[in-house]
């Protein structure tokens, strides 16, 4: 029973550092556990910005996925779960024609493609 306790309690734990960005190396000489910061790295489905036409404005939330492994991209369609990850939500304050969401996942103006950094991944990658 005690030792059922224990073990609940450390995966709990374990959770919570996990959705707090931090890894867990087990050190058996020692035996404890060494925690690290770490930063998760998303998947990037699509080096290139995704469109989308006549967006809905103000009564609309969107979640933009930030971990690239929706299969509704650019939006998140849950599949973070059990990540650290969690998705951008957003709401558009004026009318547009369409939207240029990041699909490389890297840009640094969540959640639009800032247009850089997925030419640079292309570059590195060889593609053209």
């Amino acid at each position: 029973m005690i030792r059922m306790l224990m073990k609940r309690c450390f995966t709990v734990q374990l959770k919570e550092l996990e959705e707090a960005g931090k890894v867990v190396k087990l050190n058996k000489q020692h035996k404890q556990a060494d925690v690290e910061q770490f930063t998760p790295i998303p998947t990037s489905p699509v080096l290139g910005p995704i469109k989308i036409e006549d967006p809905k404005v103000s009564n609309k939330t969107y979640r933009w996925c930030s971990c690239g492994l929706s299969q509704k991209q650019p939006l998140c369609d849950g599949s973070h779960q059990g990540t650290s990850f969690k998705p951008y939500r957003f709401t558009l304050e004026q009318e547009t024609d369409s939207l240029e969401l990041c699909g490389c996942k890297l840009t640094k103006s969540v959640p639009f493609c800032d247009g850089q950094t997925c030419v640079n991944l292309r570059k590195q990658s060889g593609q053209p």
